[in-house]
């Protein structure tokens, strides 16, 4: 695998983070959720090795290829076949806790969620919590005098980031978040699985309750779930 840690941004000021954006939700709830993993510029490298160590040592206990996409919920869930055979649901669930693992032992990786809730319009919880995540991230840039890039997982197709973006106009991010597939990413396959164990900490499913405490316990370092 190429070092290369996220596609190229133009920007200017030069960025000196970039946040890596994954969502989650119930939408029969109205629960909606936007987790953002922080990475400095002169630190990607090494978080990103970390990563990718992990995924070589699942091949190597699980059969689980170093390219195979995690996906969170499909994967905890029992589907899929990684490498043409089904990991049991409990090794599974610990490939998971290893990974959330991972991410929070790097000093430099920052956790930031931000969710709402409107039971009737799921849509308007979504922009409610985005907008949320977006003027946090803003502040938090603001303190520690920087400026960042944001990429989010997506095909082009979401005009919401752009809409939040124009009507906020946050000082510290200059661009809207670029789309990304997550598929093609390790960082947002990281932030996908940030954000389902949030998602899971404020909605407290009983079919979930095995991943209730992940969040705080694997990510101490991480804020609490924030509602907007």
């Amino acid at each position: 695998m190429s070092e290369e840690v996220g596609p190229a941004i133009d920007t200017y000021p030069p960025v000196d983070r970039v946040y890596y954006i994954d969502d989650s939700g119930i939408p029969k709830t109205g629960l909606a959720l936007y987790s953002a993993l922080g990475v400095s510029a002169v630190n990607a490298g090494d978080v990103l090795r970390a990563w990718r160590e992990l995924r070589r040592s699942w091949y190597v206990t699980h059969a689980v290829p170093a390219d195979f996409e995690l996906h969170a919920s499909a994967f905890l869930a029992g589907r899929g076949r990684p490498g043409g055979r089904n990991p049991l649901k409990i090794e599974r669930y610990r490939m998971a806790q290893n990974a959330l693992e991972v991410i929070g032992a790097q000093s430099d990786l920052t956790v930031t969620t931000v969710y709402a809730v409107h039971t009737a319009h799921w849509r308007e919880a979504k922009r409610a919590a985005y907008t949320g995540l977006i003027r946090r991230l803003d502040r938090q840039l603001d303190e520690a005098g920087e400026y960042a890039a944001l990429i989010v997982d997506g095909d082009g197709s979401e005009e919401l980031y752009e809409d939040v973006h124009r009507q906020i106009r946050p000082a510290r991010i200059k661009a809207p978040a670029a789309e990304v597939p997550a598929h093609t990413s390790e960082w947002l396959q990281m932030a996908d699985l940030v954000a389902y164990s949030a998602c899971q900490v404020i909605a407290q499913l009983e079919s979930r309750a095995f991943m209730w405490g992940w969040y705080t316990r694997y990510l101490p370092k991480a804020r609490a779930p924030e509602r907007y």
